[in-house]
């Protein structure tokens, strides 16, 4: 008896194994595309509000206030599709927070101010909304997402309609992945919320420097073409006086 009993668990038991480990391994196993941020701990960047009514940031928040974001770890998140399941991973920074230089706590900042680099993020996020969009409305919900990708920055924006009305818009940067601009509303029965913010400085390099640097080339290249035009007009006048009868001379002469 004690040899059948044997047999069966020796039959059994790599059943089991198969059952419980193995979908665990598959799990363990799945690998997920994962989208970088363009900032590392230390950056940091400060945004001037430009606007704002009846919106607390750990306090309430003033047109004229100053936001300053100083990254001190990055996380990894996971990005659904409408059935719950996994479409890709992201990194997202947990940043101290400063109003008007008064420290306030810190806040993970997930899908805004700080999003992946490059453009592959967006033309997959692109997908996600798109099914958003689709499953959104069995819940009562109108859902409307926008991504415009351009040469140098990339314009987001997400809405939705319901019982409670709500979005936001922001200016990214596509390199970086910081915004530039970033506003945010909330519109519930006769009350409203919103806030819009407007990058003013940063220790990332190349979200404002192009600007700067666009300016400074066209400068420089200005005034290089202005010298290279007044070193030939001169070098033609010299050889002209050089070569140039004096009618005087001439009479004498003769």
């Amino acid at each position: 008896m004690g040899i059948r009993v044997k047999k069966h668990v020796d039959l059994i038991l790599p059943l089991l194994i198969a059952l419980f480990f193995v979908p665990s391994m598959a799990a363990t196993c799945m690998v997920y595309s994962l989208y970088d941020i363009g900032v590392k701990e230390g950056d940091w960047v400060e945004y001037s509000v430009a606007e704002a009514e009846n919106w607390e940031f750990f306090m309430e928040i003033h047109s004229g206030d100053n936001l300053r974001f100083e990254v001190i770890d990055i996380i990894v998140q996971e990005i659904m599709y409408p059935n719950i399941t996994v479409a890709f991973e992201v990194e997202v920074p947990v940043c101290d927070v400063f109003i008007n230089g008064e420290y306030q706590g810190n806040v993970t900042l997930r899908e805004i101010l700080f999003l992946p680099k490059g453009e592959e993020y967006w033309r997959a996020l692109e997908k996600i909304e798109e099914n958003w969009s689709i499953e959104a409305p069995k819940y009562g919900i109108k859902c409307e997402t926008n991504i415009t990708i351009g040469k140098e920055t990339v314009l987001f924006s997400d809405r939705m309609e319901g019982a409670i009305n709500a979005g936001f818009k922001q200016t990214i940067h596509k390199d970086t992945g910081v915004a530039l601009e970033f506003e945010r509303y909330l519109d519930f029965g006769e009350t409203s919320w919103e806030y819009r913010l407007v990058i003013s400085d940063t220790s990332i390099s190349g979200v404002l420097d192009p600007w700067y640097v666009t300016y400074l080339n066209l400068i420089i290249l200005s005034v290089v073409s202005v010298i290279l035009i007044i070193t030939v007009l001169l070098r033609r006048s010299l050889r002209f006086n050089k070569y140039q009868i004096n009618p005087v001379e001439s009479c004498a002469r003769t």
